[in-house]
């Protein structure tokens, strides 16, 4: 993922420190002043952040409109207000933000939410899939490697870290039979014999959270003396 982020806010001696303190940190940073230039920026070019001020005009029906696009990538949606409590920076994540920051923003604030994302990247490539991954669907399974979420017939999955690195792991090799130690060296990144039960019970569980049935053949496969396949789109 190019490390890069797009400001959507007033352009201030503040807004441009913030700019440069980003850019020392190797994240490729520029202000834009007002959506309708944006909309020109996002033809040419998509950015793997995008930061929009709901102090500017425009920026929350811009938000709207993002919310519910098809575009893919879709920018990891960062939302600068002066929140007046958590419930409104609540209300603003259940509407489609991927994180909420304060203003006047706080250069390192901003840094550390990119961090944060890069980890998760880091986490993927742990896992020797290579580059982060547009979502992936599945017949009514949705998977989204960026922002580690998932949703099954349009209800969210609430999963834990291992849970979502064995989802992921498979649906990333989908039709290929992986072995429990082949899942379990790549997402606990431990020697088998450490292994037990491990990879087993957190299948269990992901049938489970997905409503799957254990003899299920249309996502999680058991490959008898083998391990676990994705099934494939076909």
């Amino acid at each position: 993922m190019k490390q890069d982020i797009v400001l959507v806010c007033r352009k201030t001696e503040h807004t441009i420190h913030v700019c440069d303190f980003l850019r020392d940190h190797y994240i490729d940073s520029v202000i834009i002043e007002n959506a309708e230039d944006l909309k020109a920026e996002l033809s040419s070019h998509s950015p793997a952040f995008l930061l929009l001020d709901f102090g500017n005009k425009g920026n929350e029906n811009l938000f709207s409109k993002l919310s519910i696009s098809t575009m893919r990538p879709l920018p990891y949606i960062i939302i600068a207000d002066a929140f007046p409590d958590g419930a409104a920076r609540a209300a603003v994540l259940e509407r489609g933000a991927d994180a909420c920051v304060e203003t006047p923003l706080i250069a390192e604030e901003v840094l550390a939410v990119i961090n944060a994302v890069l980890r998760r990247e880091q986490r993927i490539a742990r896992l020797k899939l290579g580059r982060a991954l547009p979502r992936m669907k599945h017949k009514e399974l949705v998977i989204d490697p960026m922002r580690r979420t998932v949703e099954m017939r349009d209800e969210p999955v609430h999963l834990t870290v291992k849970e979502f690195d064995v989802l992921f792991l498979l649906a990333s090799k989908a039709g290929t039979a992986l072995t429990k130690e082949e899942i379990y060296e790549a997402v606990w990144n431990a020697d088998r014999d450490y292994m037990g039960t491990q990879v087993s019970d957190h299948i269990f569980t992901l049938r489970r959270k997905l409503g799957l049935d254990k003899k299920d053949q249309a996502y999680i496969q058991t490959v008898f003396g083998v391990g676990y396949r994705f099934a494939t789109s076909e």
